[in-house]
């Protein structure tokens, strides 16, 4: 970054636990031309698809309601890939331990946490030897999906940091806030809180910012009705929530968050990176800061994400890319 007059950031938000996301987002730094990197919250995937041994080379899976068959290596592997870039997370065992785990939720859910904590450290340590080559910085934070524990895992690297709950600095000049809670949601997410619970969050992580006019808020939450939070309304009182009508058609609400919007006008950062919301990517405006939410497609494969090119106090501008 010597010599420069503004430092370049790629953030991508929402990988799920998807491999071939998080290798993009990696190779992302050098394609781009990054000076640092930040991955937003929920990192984690949503659950385990044991790969079954049967007996005779054969392993079976149950995956997207289907159950898959693999009786080469060459097909195991294949198996593995599909699963792992898709957000999900593979286990190979036996029939004995398969029969094991469906007769007891609390050992699967271990096997859930012992899973997540795995991938993750195996993800810091290759995202290290990718990072070394170029030097560069990157900042990996937890979402409300994310439960506490597995975040907790995040072990920093010479190149790798967890800004969580923290504010740090990217460049001499550029402070970043970084939030992974959500205000509550329908689906009652491990670090979901309530709204006055996220502000007061807020209010005390703003206590170690020193320059506001050179800030970049890395809050996983967008503001309320900022466009950025667009959902379908869904009714939480049953699991899995359903879906709210009207005369058929789904009515359509801001699920963001109001103190994370009153901290945005309060504060006026330069930039408020914000996920989340996956089909709320975009770009709009609270005053004179940019919100800005690439949004995700993780179970595709495809990395959403955005450049920015940050000077003293300015946000020279931005672009949201795809691939």
């Amino acid at each position: 970054m010597q010599g420069k007059k503004f430092t370049r950031v790629f953030f991508a938000t929402d990988v799920h636990g998807s491999e071939r996301c998080f290798n993009k987002f990696l190779a992302a730094g050098r394609y781009y031309k990054a000076d640092v990197l930040v991955l937003g919250g929920d990192i984690t995937g949503k659950r385990v698809i044991p790969i079954v041994d049967m007996g005779n080379g054969v392993r079976n899976a149950t995956y997207v309601g289907k159950v898959e068959t693999a009786s080469t290596q060459e097909e195991l592997e294949t198996l593995k890939n599909r699963i792992s870039d898709s957000g999900y997370y593979y286990y190979l065992c036996g029939k004995s331990e398969m029969d094991d785990l469906q007769k007891s939720k609390e050992k699967v859910d271990e096997l859930f946490i012992q899973v997540m904590k795995e991938t993750l450290a195996r993800w810091v340590e290759y995202a290290e030897k990718v990072l070394a080559e170029t030097n560069t910085p990157c900042y990996i934070t937890g979402g409300n999906d994310d439960m506490q524990e597995v975040i907790d895992e995040i072990r920093e690297t010479e190149h790798v940091k967890n800004p969580e709950n923290k504010v740090v600095k990217i460049d001499p000049i550029h402070e970043m806030a970084s939030m992974g809670w959500s205000n509550m949601t329908p689906w009652k997410c491990p670090r979901d809180c309530s709204d006055e619970e996220l502000g007061s969050r807020i209010e005390k992580l703003m206590g170690g910012v020193q320059d506001t006019s050179n800030l970049i808020f890395n809050f996983h939450c967008p503001p309320i009705n900022c466009g950025l939070d667009t959902v379908e309304k869904l009714d939480g009182s049953t699991y899995p929530p359903k879906r709210v009508l009207d005369h058929g058609q789904p009515i359509m609400v801001g699920a963001g968050s109001e103190s994370v919007k009153k901290a945005v006008e309060k504060y006026q950062p330069l930039v408020d990176l914000c996920g989340h919301i996956h089909e709320g990517r975009g770009m709009c405006k609270i005053g004179k800061t940019h919100v800005i939410n690439p949004g995700s497609e993780y179970s595709e494969g495809v990395l959403r994400g955005a450049i920015l090119n940050v000077a003293d106090k300015k946000l020279l501008s931005w672009q949201l890319t795809a691939g």
